[in-house]
């Protein structure tokens, strides 16, 4: 069986991080994988997304007219048709049904990548790959196949060449990695920065393509390094995967990089940075999957400070979290969407 042939459109910018960008790289990536073929659509402030994704060497384009206009969907349209498509991918808010309902008149087949269910376009195939999503299928009406909970997570080409659940968690916590996304608008970095405890770690923070440096990152770094840690700041690394698989203990935002950090086996503590992240980081603490689950407007930091080190003394709680994390993660989500959109 041949993979598909796919056109993928989401939006990328401060603002909107490069989630949606991110999770359909790892779906053109399995098409592709599968014998099929890829070209992502990017709209908003595409720059920093157009290189990653050559980086990656995957084919990208910036969008054609303002996302979700008209003029963009006819342009998206014309692009998909000279390519063969047999799918048009859509992930972001700028897809509204009438942008859907145009593209399936065009006579392509429609895939749409949500999250909430809250306003979803009307679109044959539904993807969301959320932990808990199965219990949104009625949300979906239009939809003639949903595919709907971790099992269709979109896990990047870089995690699925590592092992699945990863080293033991130490006894002993050396290093901390903090995430919180491709472009951080909430400044929830230098929040965590400044709530560490005292202690000696070797602490990664990942700056992703969007993000913006500010003073209160550089305060946040000075107060973290009054604290005694070592702090690298990461911006864009390359072996972002092969970091995270090396942390003792991650504190991350709640989109798709949870289920990221879940598949590598490494204890996190989620903070919903956006109103969209909340149900997410909910859902991973109730189920044991993550600790926290608060959204950063209101955790205190003295709470904040406490939980990480709670964890950091408590090797058992680690273990368990990155045991239940793992159990919920295979990483074979992508290929499944590819199977399900090839058939």
């Amino acid at each position: 069986m041949t993979g598909p042939r796919l056109v993928l459109r989401a939006d990328a910018s401060h603002r909107l991080g490069s989630g949606h960008v991110l999770r359909l790289a790892a779906l053109a990536e399995a098409a592709i994988d599968g014998g099929g073929a890829a070209t992502l659509v990017v709209g908003d402030d595409p720059a920093a997304s157009l290189v990653a994704l050559d980086e990656r060497g995957l084919p990208a384009v910036a969008a054609d007219g303002v996302s979700g206009s008209p003029a963009e969907g006819a342009a998206t349209i014309a692009l998909a048709r000279s390519l063969a498509a047999d799918a048009v991918v859509v992930d972001g808010p700028a897809f509204s049904p009438a942008y859907v309902a145009a593209v399936a008149d065009a006579g392509l087949r429609v895939v749409a990548v949500d999250d909430l269910g809250l306003a979803p376009p009307p679109a044959e195939v539904v993807v969301n790959h959320n932990l808990g999503a199965e219990e949104l299928a009625a949300r979906y009406p239009a939809a003639a196949t949903r595919l709907l909970g971790r099992r269709y997570h979109l896990l990047r080409r870089e995690f699925r060449a590592l092992p699945a659940g990863g080293a033991t968690p130490r006894g002993r916590v050396e290093r901390l990695l903090i995430t919180m996304g491709g472009s951080d608008p909430a400044g929830a970095t230098a929040r965590v920065l400044g709530a560490l405890p005292p202690g000696a770690l070797a602490v990664t923070v990942v700056l992703g393509p969007g993000f913006c440096a500010d003073r209160a990152l550089a305060v946040g770094l000075a107060t973290a390094e009054r604290a005694g840690h070592q702090v690298e700041l990461a911006y864009r690394p390359p072996d972002l995967a092969a970091r995270m698989a090396g942390c003792d203990l991650a504190i991350s935002a709640a989109g798709g990089t949870l289920a990221e950090l879940a598949y590598l086996g490494r204890p996190t503590i989620a903070i919903a940075i956006a109103p969209d992240q909340l149900v997410n980081a909910r859902r991973h603490a109730a189920a044991g999957l993550a600790a926290g689950g608060w959204p950063l407007a209101a955790v205190d930091d003295r709470e904040l400070t406490a939980t990480i080190a709670a964890l950091i003394g408590d090797p058992l709680a680690r273990r368990a979290l990155a045991a239940a994390a793992t159990a919920a993660t295979d990483g074979r989500g992508a290929a499944r969407v590819v199977a399900h959109l090839a058939a």
